[in-house]
């Protein structure tokens, strides 16, 4: 535990700590305030009906062959690999199958009829197109209707409590920087300490290397969490004051905050951590800077819904409920996914250490036997 605390310590009396307080704060601010003072007090007009990814067959099948028509016509399919638009044409005999797709779906009357035949289009266009299983949806992107309209808001009212829902967008908006941001702090304080030979000789008689990364990487997790933690509860304080007669969720901001946000924190910050010990530069943070562009590119087709295997998952919308309560399992598989993948790098970055240190015990040893 002292240990724990004098890296904690470390992280959080360091300018750099500063900086990053100053542009989380700031960046969550500007993007979730504006939000936050939408009223959910009553049910929307007609007019405030909001869009939402529908998922009855119906819907799905309109979306589909409406653009599957229009772009079997012109030879022109859009794809997306790494979240970049391309434009594929395909040969006579491969226009010949979609054909035969277009027919199939028309009279598809199950749900996995129509992925079977979502799946042979997706293959024909090389994959990352709009008709695979996790792209779909954006073709039944359409205006709710009063059904529901009510449907929404009563999960808001009832599920959500109101706080809920805009904790989503708290989420959304604060994943997004906490993919990149750590990153820098991160491999900044590993050349700061590598830098301060004196300060790891004084650890060093107390721990481990190995242990004293893992306590690194929880001083770091704990520290740098801080801030969102902090706007949570501004946040909450916020909605308590704008909806005093409903009942809230009062947990809601922390839940989104351990579940959602932090296994993003994690990769990140063990992305640092790890690429620190492999190149002792800034490099790492390329290889994280390209990595957040990618998710962020793919992610922007579907900013009000969008979770699968992205490293941020979206959800810029303080409607599309009956979705996310939909897909709720895909995104909790998501979260620890990502938050077993950021264990690996740690213990990835371990294995390096030891081999490093094996390494310079071996030429230690070479060097007194040649003297």
């Amino acid at each position: 535990m002292r240990l724990l605390w004098l890296e904690s310590k470390r992280f959080f009396c360091s300018f750099a700590f500063l900086i990053y307080v100053v542009l989380t704060c700031l960046f969550v601010f500007l993007n979730v305030n504006p939000l936050i003072n939408r009223s959910l007090s009553h049910m929307p007009s007609s007019e405030q009906y909001d869009t939402i990814y529908a998922t009855d067959l119906h819907s799905l099948k309109d979306g589909i062959l409406e653009q599957l028509n229009t772009e079997y016509t012109t030879n022109h399919y859009t794809t997306y690999p790494l979240g970049f638009a391309k434009i594929v044409s395909l040969t006579p005999s491969k226009q010949a199958q979609i054909r035969s797709d277009i027919t199939t779906i028309q009279k598809t009357s199950n749900h996995q009829a129509l992925n079977k035949s979502l799946l042979h289009v997706d293959r024909l266009l090389g994959g990352h197109s709009s008709y695979s299983l996790n792209n779909v949806a954006t073709l039944a992107h359409r205006k709710m209707t009063p059904q529901e309209a009510h449907q929404d808001y009563q999960l808001i009212l009832k599920h959500d409590r109101i706080s809920g829902d805009f904790a989503r967008i708290f989420a959304d908006i604060a994943g997004l920087i906490m993919g990149i941001l750590p990153t820098v702090l991160v491999i900044a304080f590993c050349d700061t300490d590598h830098r301060n030979r004196t300060l790891a000789s004084i650890h060093a008689k107390y721990t481990s290397q190995s242990r004293r990364l893992v306590t690194q990487y929880c001083a770091s997790l704990i520290v740098l969490l801080l801030p969102i933690l902090i706007m949570g509860i501004y946040f909450l304080f916020r909605v308590f004051v704008l909806y005093p007669h409903n009942a809230l969720d009062l947990l809601a901001f922390l839940k989104v905050t351990i579940i959602w946000i932090l296994p993003t924190l994690m990769i990140s910050s063990a992305v640092g951590f790890l690429t620190y010990q492999l190149f002792h530069n800034f490099f790492g943070l390329a290889l994280q800077f390209i990595w957040w562009l990618i998710t962020i590119m793919v992610g922007a087709h579907r900013v009000d819904g969008n979770y699968g295997w992205l490293l941020i998952p979206r959800h810029n919308s303080l409607h599309n409920v009956a979705y996310f309560y939909d897909h709720l399992d895909t995104l909790l598989l998501n979260r620890a996914i990502y938050s077993g993948i950021a264990l690996l790098l740690i213990g990835l970055t371990i294995i390096i250490i030891h081999f490093k240190k094996e390494g310079i015990s071996f030429a230690v040893s070479r060097h007194h036997q040649r003297s």
